[in-house]
């Protein structure tokens, strides 16, 4: 009989980072949907057979892999807004200061009606963009 509980250490390793997390978590429900199909297998030969002790067995070791399969759900709705915040956060930087340095070498290198012009047409996209 399965003996794990949903915050049993040895389902999910402690001190992950969030995307590593994120793929034990998938993991382990994998693994719980195998266990859930083979024990309804069991639970069908167990019918059949009329062996009440083992369906009652079986029916809460099932209860209890779907407990912590919807917890581990939670857990990576959770996790899964992390990452996004992280990425977003990351990902909003990067081009920002990318195009703080693009403009500071456009702004060196190119004319500067050339460069006027071209910063005229971006602010413009700017702000049909937001209205």
């Amino acid at each position: 009989m399965h003996n794990n509980t949903v915050t049993d250490p040895k389902n999910i390793p402690k001190g992950l980072n969030d995307e590593d997390l994120w793929k034990a978590i998938i993991r382990r429900i994998e693994n719980i949907d195998i266990s859930r199909r083979a024990i309804r297998t069991q639970l069908k030969i167990a019918t059949n057979n009329n062996e009440k002790q083992k369906i009652i067995e079986l029916k809460t070791e099932s209860d209890v892999l779907l407990q912590e399969r919807f917890f581990l759900h939670d857990e990576m709705k959770r996790v899964k807004k992390r990452i996004k915040k992280v990425r977003h956060e990351r990902n909003g930087q990067l081009p920002e200061s990318l195009a703080i340095e693009f403009m500071l070498i456009a702004q060196k290198e190119l004319p500067e009606p050339v460069f006027t012009d071209i910063r005229n047409q971006a602010s413009m996209n700017i702000i049909s963009h937001k209205s």
